[in-house]
């Protein structure tokens, strides 16, 4: 039974020392640049979604044993144990995307954060399993770029599969992923490849930074991708997200929503300049669809403008009835 048309937003525990687990670099356009994922953006899309009085914060409460258990089933066991046995930052060309250089670091700070983000989307994959009509995992670092024995683009574990196989042992497939971040999400298609009971969406920006080839081609039949050259007109992109949306609902019982607000002008590793009002239009699209919804962070740097997506997003969402910001 879905409960209401409130949301719960799941927000991440801080790991380790403040600070300490912010990305430090990234490989942006064959240049290192001074990385821009860290904790001010969770802290920016938390202000923006308690403007919403019907946003309810809740802490993470899988267990370990929780998030252990749903990493086995959606990384391999080598890339796993490399990654928790580090002890300092460091680049790791053995777990790079195929076809791919090394784009970031890892280290024992990045890789605890990381965790703790799987932990944030397995509690909120359970909400929406217990009746939740929306949940949503306030998480980082972002996880499409994940794969079963890779990382890149700021992501080590992959979050939206992390919840995919949540909903999936809690009877809810099957399950629908829309990726709205504005990179494709190579990791999160590698890795449901093999559920044959997972449909994939994305919409992201053409050249594709984040793949071998041009254009990409699904994996599977049940994947839709839908590249865009330049900033699209924002009405052909929420006709696209629409009839994704309208695709999903008719083959599935719940849906992952893989929310990246870095398709937004002024966004560091943006190239497309909507304004947040956007994500406005997205959730009112996501509350006509009839599906309960797990939400998960994905991309999104221009911290300044964080606050604003997220309230538009909640507003579009859950009806327009804010608090004072």
């Amino acid at each position: 039974m879905i409960v209401g048309r409130g949301m719960v937003m799941v927000r991440q525990r801080r790991a380790g020392v403040p600070g300490h687990a912010d990305a430090p670099w990234i490989v942006d356009g064959g240049e290192r640049v001074a990385g821009q994922d860290g904790a001010r953006r969770l802290d920016a899309v938390e202000a923006g979604l308690r403007r919403h009085w019907a946003v309810r914060g809740v802490g993470s409460g899988a267990s370990d044993v929780d998030v252990e258990r749903t990493l086995y089933a959606i990384h391999d066991l080598e890339y796993l144990a490399a990654l928790h046995d580090l002890t300092e930052l460091v680049v790791l060309p053995r777990f790079v995307a195929p076809g791919m250089s090394p784009d970031i670091p890892a280290g024992p700070a990045l890789v605890e954060a990381a965790d703790e983000a799987i932990r944030t989307t397995i509690t909120a994959a359970r909400h929406v399993a217990g009746g939740a009509r929306f949940a949503y995992a306030l998480c980082r670092p972002p996880g499409h770029h994940a794969g079963p024995a890779f990382c890149g683009g700021y992501c080590y574990l992959n979050s939206a599969a992390a919840a995919t196989v949540t909903l999936r042992e809690a009877g809810m497939g099957p399950v629908g992923i829309l990726d709205l971040d504005l990179h494709y999400p190579n990791g999160t298609s590698a890795i449901v490849a093999g559920m044959s009971d997972v449909l994939l969406h994305s919409l992201h920006a053409w050249p594709v930074a984040n793949a071998p080839t041009d254009p990409v081609l699904p994996r599977t039949g049940r994947e839709r991708l839908i590249e865009f050259r330049g900033t699209p007109d924002p009405e052909a992109y929420l006709d696209a997200v629409d009839e994704s949306l309208d695709q999903i609902a008719t083959r599935c019982r719940s849906l992952v929503l893989s929310l990246g607000y870095d398709t937004i002008a002024g966004d560091p590793h943006g190239t497309w300049d909507f304004e947040p009002g956007i994500f406005a239009a997205i959730g009112s699209l996501l509350a006509e669809s009839g599906l309960p919804v797990c939400v998960v962070q994905e991309g999104g740097y221009a911290v300044d403008r964080l606050a604003e997506c997220a309230g538009a997003f909640s507003a579009g969402l859950l009806g327009a009835e804010v608090v004072a910001a």
